[in-house]
């Protein structure tokens, strides 16, 4: 056998090791996307079934899955951590707020979900200027849009009417 066939042979097996290997890794380091499934049904109190998963995709370099899914012809997206199986973010809110245990939740105010913006984001009210507070309809479901800025950065919120900070977002102001 030719000299530089045995070469070839030996980089191909180099290779196919490396892949088996990385193969090997992925199924043994991180869940499987039917335990992602299964958490974020878990999460959203809904049966996995009624959820139409569109992708889970695995973000090696955050070690987590991002989720695109709809549920009651809404679409959502979710992030869950790859290794623990615990969700990081989702988008989806419950549609049973009128349920018994949701009724004793008193809805806050507008003026509420500033201070719990300022607080989340560590401002103080002196520095900062307020330039956005309202309430929106997102997805059917009533929230308030806060955005507050200072000299470096502009802080943007969605905040539930149950004070839960749904979305948060904070970028330089002059990049």
């Amino acid at each position: 056998m030719p000299k530089w066939a045995k070469i070839l042979i030996g980089l191909i097996t180099i290779v196919i090791l490396i892949v088996v290997g990385f193969l090997i890794y992925v199924n043994t380091a991180f869940i499987s996307k039917d335990d992602v499934k299964e958490n974020l049904a878990k999460h959203l109190n809904v049966s996995k079934n009624d959820i139409y998963f569109d992708s889970i995709d695995l973000e090696m370099e955050k070690n987590q899955y991002e989720v695109d899914f709809y549920y009651n012809n809404h679409e959502y997206e979710a992030k869950i951590d790859a290794k623990e199986g615990k969700i990081i973010y989702t988008d989806f809110t419950s549609i049973t707020t009128n349920s018994p245990e949701n009724q004793n939740t008193p809805e806050i105010t507008l003026e509420k979900a500033k201070e719990l913006a300022l607080k989340h984001a560590n401002l103080d009210e002196s520095n900062t200027t307020l330039v956005k507070a309202r309430e929106e309809i997102d997805d059917g479901i009533a929230i308030y849009e806060i955005e507050y800025k200072d000299n470096t950065y502009e802080y943007d919120f969605d905040i539930s009417k149950s004070g839960e900070i749904l979305n948060y977002d904070k970028d330089r102001l002059y990049d």
